[in-house]
């Protein structure tokens, strides 16, 4: 090595100074990097914690709102469905109410819960519920009375050992019935002893409304709690008077008949008199009703033994055609759908208008057998046999429940089991005869007196029954019976020309427990 390439050697040191330098900001920048995403690490873990607490505690609060409804809904569903109460009581509560004082449930919602507070102790979850009740409205119908008042409950949640806390809020609406209520606000009720625990297995409950709550077994109610009388109802379509009885000469009268205390000839008869158009009344047993609808009209025709009758009404253009073996007759005004049968039903069924004007019963399952805003009813002193479809127009399905674009239940069929004149007890009730390929449907309240509900079919059935039942005695056999409730349930105004068999004994009952606001509160 000579001198000259001893000295070219520092040069060398020159580019690992440079190394050295690049390495130290390469350090820094990861050093940098690290420390950030270090900072960033620690402030998403605060983030998720504070994310985690505000769910905690809104789990908190929502226990609370779900608890508190779980425990008013089973107390008032087990001490104010069609519990039966004495007419002192009902006096007391009418007074009460139109004096606008506190409402039905107040105390008792206030002893379920006044400011409770509860603890998980294996979440550490804490609430604190309370909860106020409002009127919101009261209306008198003479024979009973309907109060809806709004109930509101607030609850705060808290995690044990942490400061935040969330509050919710649910609205629900309550609507009691009180005195000799409307049988068809019974979503299922049958008289006690009535039903066997073989039975009870055979029929499921369904809410149709939207947010509501109730309970999974039809209603208990004491005997003679479902009216055998029809003379109230039928009094109406006869255009009578209150009468205190129907004697021969009082239902000539009515029918138009000429005079006299001979009986009224078997046959059906359009009601129309002085006082105007009434229903259609029916003497003797009919062979065949069929309920069927043709554009805006309803159609009901009747058979009996080699006669047939038929009428047709629009409540469109409050039109009416009465066709009887004498010939048609046409009227400009709109009679009272209400038929009323003095005798037994051996068929009713859905029909299907044929090109001659009559109809035939038919079982295919989009035959429709009610129009839509007309709301039929049918009263028999005797049986009635149900044997197809009974379908209402507008009644639409959505994930296998039911729903009425209109609110009110179009249908009610009730068999009295007694004799309209001679107000002796007679074979009644309904018997639903079911198939086994498929549900048979009735969109109606059922009032099954006599002998009550049967479902006939040897093998195994279903019936579907979307609007409610109310029975002396309930016998499914092997056959399900699915009642789908809250069709003709509602807080609004009441339709005056609506159709109602009032309960025999006064009761108080909460008809509408629904859910209309849940809410977070700041």
């Amino acid at each position: 090595m000579n001198f000259f390439s001893i000295l070219k050697i520092p040069q060398k040191n020159h580019d690992s100074g440079s190394a050295l330098v690049v390495c130290l900001l390469v350090m820094t920048i990861f050093a940098s990097l690290g420390l950030g995403w270090l900072v960033s690490s620690q402030l998403f873990l605060q983030v998720e914690g504070s994310r985690k607490l505000s769910r905690l505690t809104l789990y908190a609060a929502e226990n609370g709102l779900k608890t508190s409804l779980e425990s008013i809904s089973e107390y008032l569903q087990k001490s104010c469905s069609g519990r039966e109460i004495d007419d002192e009581t009902f006096q007391h509560l009418r007074d009460r109410l139109l004096a606008g004082q506190t409402p039905l449930a107040y105390s008792v919602i206030s002893e379920i819960i006044d400011s409770q507070e509860s603890v998980d102790d294996f979440s550490h979850l804490t609430w604190t519920v309370s909860a106020g009740l409002e009127n919101a409205g009261v209306e008198d119908f003479e024979q009973y009375l309907r109060s809806t008042c709004r109930l509101i409950i607030d609850s705060t949640g808290l995690v044990q050992g942490f400061t935040g806390q969330r509050s919710e809020e649910v609205v629900a609406l309550l609507t009691f019935y009180a005195g000799h209520l409307p049988l068809d606000q019974l979503p299922a009720a049958i008289e006690e002893s009535g039903i066997s625990e073989e039975s009870k297995e055979q029929i499921k409950l369904v809410s149709s409304a939207e947010g509501s709550m109730g309970g999974d077994l039809p209603l208990t109610l004491s005997k003679d709690t479902i009216p055998d009388d029809a003379l109230p109802l039928i009094s109406r379509g006869l255009r009578l008077l209150k009468p205190d009885g129907l004697p021969n000469w009082l239902l000539r009268q009515a029918l138009d008949l000429p005079p006299g205390h001979e009986p009224v000839p078997d046959g059906v008869y359009l009601i129309r008199n002085d006082l105007g158009p009434g229903g259609i009344f029916v003497q003797g047993d009919l062979d065949e009703l069929l309920l069927g609808i043709q554009a805006e009209w309803q159609i009901v025709q009747f058979k009996q033994e080699e006669k047939t009758w038929q009428v047709k009404f629009s409540p469109a253009t409050q039109k009416t055609t009465f066709i009887s073996p004498d010939g048609p007759e046409n009227f400009d005004w709109l009679l009272i759908p209400l038929v009323m049968i003095n005798g037994r039903v051996n068929n009713l069924a859905c029909g299907q208008p044929s090109p001659d004007g009559l109809m035939s019963p038919s079982a295919e399952e989009d035959t429709l057998s009610v129009l839509a805003g007309c709301q039929l009813a049918i009263v028999s002193s005797s049986e009635i046999n149900i044997t197809t479809n009974l379908k209402a127009q507008g009644l639409e399905w959505k994930e296998g429940i039911p729903y009425l674009r209109q609110k009110n239940s179009p249908l009610i069929i009730w068999s009295t089991g007694k004799d309209f004149q001679t107000e002796k007890l007679v074979d009644g009730g309904i018997n639903v005869f079911s198939r086994e390929n498929s549900p048979l449907t009735i969109a109606g309240n059922l009032i099954a007196g006599g002998e009550g509900l049967k479902v006939n079919n040897p093998g195994k059935g279903e019936v579907q029954i979307a609007g409610s039942l109310v029975a002396t005695k309930l016998e499914a056999g092997e056959n399900e019976l699915t009642v789908f409730t809250g069709l003709s349930n509602q807080s609004g105004p009441e339709s005056p020309d609506a159709f109602h068999v009032l309960s025999n004994k006064t009761l108080f009952h909460l008809s509408q427990f629904k859910i209309v606001e849940w809410r977070s509160k700041k």
